[in-house]
């Protein structure tokens, strides 16, 4: 059996596609339908603070946001490994772009290839840090909104 180690060495993928394939190997290893539990959204919320500490911005879930990733109306559940991939996407590819949107500033970020939706709200807390404050998240495709999607 290869080691990761040894794929690194014999293949040449870029880091981008190495996080993609990782990404894949996730999903076929959690097709087996498991909650997301406390603990694991404590685990997503450090990862996605240390990446958007680089900007300023600190990262918080709601209590409904909890009860709403294991919520039965997302058809396929909402798996740690997808909300991960949503922080490194959206940090990627508008990591600079949301603090300039300001305190109170609401907005959606949505995944094309998974359609799962997140809104947050931005604001700042007692330190005068922006926190991204995730309200809710979804599985839906056409997911309506007044406020500004952020696509990743």
């Amino acid at each position: 059996m290869k080691k990761f180690k040894d794929y690194i060495e014999t293949e040449s993928f870029t880091e981008e596609e190495w996080g993609d394939i990782l990404f894949a190997k996730e999903l076929d290893i959690r097709k087996i339908s498991e909650d997301v539990s406390r603990s694991d959204l404590d685990q997503i919320e450090k990862y996605a603070d240390k990446l958007f500490s680089a900007v300023g911005i600190d990262v918080e879930f709601t209590r409904h946001f909890l009860d709403r990733v294991n919520d039965e109306r997302n058809k396929k559940p909402i798996n740690t490994a997808e909300l991960i991939r949503l922080f490194r996407l959206t940090y990627k590819k508008h990591g600079k772009k949301i603090p300039k949107m300001g305190p109170d500033a609401q907005a959606v970020i949505h995944d094309m290839e998974t359609d799962v939706n997140m809104p947050f709200v931005l604001q700042r807390d007692r330190d005068g840090m922006l926190d991204m404050v995730a309200k809710t998240v979804m599985r839906k495709k056409d997911f309506k909104t007044s406020n500004q999607k952020l696509k990743v």
